[in-house]
């Protein structure tokens, strides 16, 4: 996930609803799930970008005197993935753009791997912006869409106040090093593999695999258990081994309201797009769409947010930490106890930390 990830890459290559109106979770582990979705269809929109591309996003405009975030979600997930937040934050009087990334959800999903490289995916994103005539806006991404905030600092900080990374943090861009430099490198620093799930993702059966498996995919990548991502999701061959042999692990119980909305959005649409994000990395593409940023605008300058997921073993805290201290001058690190799915495990620290944050950047 350049997201889930490359912390240690940029420290190498750059020099490196009553709970659920709050925005938590209102179930038991055994309760049936809530419709986490329904109160947000109504307010769904759709556009196209420059590119060409149809958008599906969530839109709700700001009360006077607050600003908008843009909500950008990471592999695999959807716009209803920030439905804590939302609920959250709308209550406030924040305006809210929350767009299905492109590959994912009603957003079109092409399947060449070029048009993800996140420049351009940026530029989507403003394009909405543009189009909903939306001002005062701070960009705050998670996995992959932390990789995509990133670009959108490199390339469009004129448009934003600030940035917010949730579990990855900013990352710089790497123009040179490989994707099998980049494992060999984290491999050697953390006495394990930690992007070796890449390789299975950005292969050609991969889609087929994990449409197969459905559930064991869901069981690791939403694992109750942060340390199963180390033995049986980021080595080499080890996902896919996971997947193939139907093997199971308990689910963290904060995806039991998503659960039914996955199955049924990704048993439908599958995975071929959405897994672009990998092959970018994995053939060059990422890197070399990297070229396009000024080297000044490596350092960002607009303030900036970093929840890290002290107990995320792929995106590495330490080394996300470093990376964004290093190259945001103006930086507000906050450590969350939780995997990579933060804001999920604790949401009620991450709005929390995330408005006050918010706060300061607009005084």
């Amino acid at each position: 996930m350049k997201s889930l990830f490359t912390g240690v890459l940029v420290l190498l290559s750059a020099s490196v609803n009553v709970a659920l109106s709050q925005g938590t979770s209102v179930l038991a582990s055994n309760a049936a799930p809530v419709d986490v979705q329904a109160p947000l269809l109504p307010f769904y929109r759709d556009v196209k970008t420059s590119r060409g591309y149809k958008y599906h996003y969530y839109f709700s405009a700001a009360t006077a005197g607050k600003p908008t975030l843009l909500l950008v979600h990471g592999f695999p997930s959807l716009s209803v993935d920030w439905y804590r937040q939302i609920a959250y934050f709308k209550k406030k009087g924040y305006g809210l753009v929350v767009p299905d990334g492109l590959g994912y959800g009603g957003t079109d999903k092409p399947e060449e791997a070029s048009v993800y490289v996140h420049s351009l995916l940026a530029k989507d994103l403003v394009d909405i912006l543009d189009h909903e005539k939306v001002a005062n806006v701070l960009a705050i991404g998670h996995d992959w869409g932390a990789t995509t905030a990133s670009s959108l600092a490199n390339l469009h900080a004129d448009r934003f106040l600030g940035f917010g990374f949730l579990a990855v943090g900013y990352q710089a861009p790497n123009t040179n090093l490989t994707y099998e430099q980049i494992l060999e490198s984290n491999a050697k620093l953390l006495g394990y593999e930690n992007f070796g799930y890449w390789k299975f993702f950005s292969s050609p059966d991969a889609d087929r695999i994990i449409r197969g498996h459905l559930q064991s995919f869901w069981d690791v990548i939403w694992a109750k258990h942060p340390s199963i991502w180390r033995f049986s999701f980021s080595p080499t061959g080890a996902f896919q081994s996971f997947l193939e042999s139907d093997s199971k692990t308990p689910r963290a119980s904060y995806f039991k309201e998503l659960e039914p909305i996955y199955n049924k959005v990704f048993g439908q649409n599958g995975f071929k797009a959405a897994v672009n994000f990998y092959t970018i990395q994995t053939n060059g593409d990422d890197q070399e769409d990297d070229k396009n940023v000024p080297l000044e605008n490596y350092t960002i300058k607009k303030p900036v947010f970093f929840g890290a997921a002290t107990q995320d073993l792929v995106a590495v805290s330490s080394l996300q930490i470093a990376v964004t201290k290093q190259f945001c001058l103006n930086s507000t690190i906050q450590k969350f106890n939780a995997s990579h799915w933060v804001h999920h495990e604790l949401p009620d620290e991450v709005n929390t930390a995330l408005d006050n944050w918010i706060r300061t950047v607009v005084a």
